[in-house]
């Protein structure tokens, strides 16, 4: 059989050669736009893919955005014509995939199907946008798939608040098998001083520090409630605090498995503590009885279980989704009415955060989704508007936020609302209510 030798010339950014060479398993790459971070890892990936050497099955990488389209927009132009220029390399429009002469492989994901990937094997895993990405994804799923192989991971993004990106990015620094780089423009050298100068004259001071000088302290635009979870850190509310002796109560955003999520809670005298959370595809979860047997085990006294309004919605099976964790034995069940306006909750939420403890462990995944819970401008007509973005991190805001509409309708044993005005939100003009509570008590 006739053995073909192929030569391919990879000529990097300076600025990225030693991420390129690096042969650390863990990687962090902060850089400001137009750095050209995406170009770098393609030209890692193709470099792997063509040079590693191990047995067993044809090796295989992956390249992942927080959407298909993202994925699709930014790096696939990227790796055909990279890989185009290779003899025996088939690309795949369709499935996003490009084959190797050895068989080797580099394919597109989205973050937001995540669960597309459980149970694959990856020589490589590049995250971009890393954090835009469901952080539980790498828990659940991007690291399990590593594993076989001793895979390695990278994650590249620009600054977006003090999120899983940026603790990553903290954590690679002083990690001796982790690679972590930081590109600000002023000192990459990689724009022309005209091109920046135009760019700050353009960009609010914010932007322009977040976006060009990769500053982790300017807050993701439009974030709702990351300035709260900052302020628990801050206060210590963040914590390994314990379970107390009072019942357990839970909210839910429901969906598909991998969007459902299940916050549980109790009212422990002022405070309410967060005690833990459950994120999407559960071991063994796909039944409402399945589902009831996984929080029993969890060994809690609970109370009540709050659901959104749409649980009381017949569905093609002909039942309920109350009805079927009613049938599976789970007592209390409560569907919330619907609310006019899901600033009403949003509010509420804000208004109660100052009483929240969280039991670090159990509801970080949950945290770092509130963390990532934001607005975009939306124009109706000739009105603007910021609006929540309905993504990853939504349905775990969500289900928190129907906590707050729990109280506000009266279901938990609090005290009404001690302040209730009219505000000026932080994302725009629009006026709505605010309410903040105080707490008088939750036992039995």
């Amino acid at each position: 059989m006739e053995t073909r030798k192929v030569t391919v010339t990879i000529e990097p950014r300076a600025q990225f050669r030693a991420f390129i060479e690096s042969t650390k398993r863990w990687a962090v790459l902060v850089a400001h736009r137009r750095a050209g971070k995406t170009v770098a890892v393609v030209q890692k990936l193709v470099k792997c893919v063509l040079t590693h050497k191990r047995a067993g099955p044809p090796l295989r990488y992956a390249y992942i955005a927080p959407t298909r389209d993202q994925a699709k927009d930014i790096a696939w132009a990227y790796l055909k014509d990279y890989a185009g220029k290779i003899p025996g390399t088939t690309i795949n429009e369709s499935e996003l995939k490009i084959t190797f002469l050895n068989q080797g492989v580099i394919r597109l994901y989205s973050g937001d199907n995540y669960e597309r990937m459980r149970g694959l094997y990856f020589d490589g895993v590049v995250s971009d946008e890393d954090a835009d990405i469901p952080s539980q994804a790498f828990d659940y799923v991007i690291l399990p798939c590593l594993l076989d192989y001793c895979g390695w991971h990278c994650r590249i993004g620009t600054p977006k608040g003090k999120n899983a990106f940026y603790k990553a990015f903290n954590a690679a620094q002083s990690e001796p098998d982790s690679f972590a780089l930081m590109l600000r423009a002023s000192d990459s050298g990689i724009l022309p001083p005209e091109s920046l100068a135009v760019m700050k004259l353009k960009l609010s001071a914010d932007a322009f520090a977040q976006e060009m000088e990769c500053d982790f302290n300017i807050g993701r635009p439009g974030a709702i409630y990351a300035k709260l979870i900052e302020q628990a850190y801050g206060e210590a509310r963040i914590c390994d605090c314990a379970i107390a002796d009072t019942l357990v109560h839970t909210s839910w955003d429901l969906g598909a498995p991998a969007n459902t999520t299940v916050w549980y809670w109790q009212v422990v005298g002022r405070e309410v503590r967060i005690v833990d959370c459950d994120i999407g595809v559960l071991p063994n979860v796909e039944t409402a009885t399945q589902r009831v047997a996984w929080m029993m085990r969890k060994g809690y006294s609970y109370g009540k279980h709050f659901l959104p309004h749409d649980a009381s919605s017949t569905e093609r099976t002909g039942g309920t989704m109350q009805g079927e964790l009613i049938k599976a034995d789970l007592k209390n069940v409560i569907v919330l009415p619907r609310t006019g306006d899901i600033w009403t909750g949003i509010n509420g939420l804000k208004g109660l955060f100052p009483s929240l403890v969280f039991r670090k462990k159990q509801t970080i995944v949950g945290i770092e989704a509130l963390e990532a819970y934001h607005t975009k401008e939306v124009e109706i007509g000739r009105i603007i508007s910021n609006e929540p973005v309905h993504d990853w991190a939504s349905h775990t805001a969500d289900a928190l936020r129907y906590m707050a509409e729990a109280f506000m309708c009266g279901y938990v044993k609090v005290a009404t609302p001690i302040i209730d005005r009219m505000h000026d939100d932080d994302d725009g003009p629009r006026r709505r209510r605010e309410a903040k509570f105080e707490f008088v008590g939750g036992g039995r």
